[in-house]
């Protein structure tokens, strides 16, 4: 009996490793909790790959790639209309590394941050002129 004791007191589990089957739901993040109660009402329906799958045959692309083009959408909008500068409209729109927004920028719209702003703003009068 006292082995036994002993053996449960010294037992040390690896990290990440709990007895806890369900993920935490009270962490205060809205939009977290509510594609976690999405994908749990959907999780008997489809596994975790399988709805990649799907992801991926319904918008021809992955759901990271899918997720860098909002990002970069939301920051054509900040630099067309927000009169914000390259780094001031990633920072906005989820990026901490103005060098990673820069290359994701470059490859999705063809255009630097800067070459964008000078094409597309709507505050630069000088903009709407140039053909």
């Amino acid at each position: 009996m006292l082995a036994a004791q002993t053996a449960k007191f010294l037992l040390v589990d690896p990290p990440r490793r709990e007895q806890r089957l369900f993920p935490r739901l009270a962490h205060g993040d809205a939009a977290v909790l509510k594609a976690q109660r999405w994908l749990q009402a959907t999780e008997p329906e489809l596994s975790r790959l399988e709805r990649l799958r799907r992801f991926r045959r319904a918008t021809g692309m992955t759901t990271s790639e899918y997720a860098q083009r909002l990002r970069v959408s939301r920051t054509c909008e900040l630099l067309q209309c927000g009169g914000l500068f390259g780094a001031q409209a990633a920072c906005q729109a989820g990026y901490t590394d103005p060098g990673a927004f820069r290359k994701v920028f470059a490859k999705v719209v063809r255009l630097t941050p800067s070459e964008y702003r000078q094409r597309f703003n709507a505050f630069d009068t000088r903009a709407s002129t140039r053909s």
